[in-house]
């Protein structure tokens, strides 16, 4: 008896390097959690049936609807990371920030991501100046090393302004 084998391309979880040392990945945060978005949006359709259920209004629930959906916008829509070797690229469907690495001048890792500070010392306006990287489904370890690689490299090569 004859077995056929068929090879089965499995996507790969690791993000993608390309042969220029590249990274490349994406990621979507309503998709990647579904019990976490499921329960979101469980509390959306409440508080939705509570106001229309209030008002009658079909115009207020839709304003409502659009009041509670626009600040989440980083958790409903996909992002996509392209860690070049000048720059740091992301796309998200409205808009496209690209920064050299040279911007950059610490980091922060956590458990989600790196926030890519533009100051060397910690201050309250990181959060804003910033650019944080989310890690998504994919193994942290190589883009906290490709990242942390990246900016001690343009760290050494600034030159040093020491006044004499």
């Amino acid at each position: 008896m004859l077995e056929k084998h068929r090879t089965v391309e499995v996507p790969n979880p690791v993000p993608e390097r390309t042969q220029s040392g590249e990274l490349s990945w994406s990621v979507h945060p309503l998709v990647e959690n579904w019990i976490r978005s499921g329960v979101l949006l469980l509390f959306f359709s409440l508080i939705l049936i509570t106001i229309y259920s209030s008002f009658k209004s079909i115009g207020f629930t839709l304003l409502s609807a659009l009041l509670l959906v626009v600040p989440l916008y980083k958790y409903f829509l996909p992002f996509h990371y392209h860690c070049g070797i000048s720059s740091l690229v992301v796309k998200a469907c409205c808009y496209k920030i690209e920064r050299p690495w040279s911007a950059f001048h610490s980091h922060y890792v956590d458990r989600n991501g790196v926030l890519l500070s533009p100051f060397a010392l910690p201050t309250r306006l990181e959060n804003f100046r910033g650019v944080y990287v989310r890690f998504g489904k994919h193994p942290p370890e190589e883009i906290v090393d490709f990242i942390h690689n990246k900016l001690t490299t343009e760290l050494q090569d600034e030159p040093s302004t020491s006044e004499s």
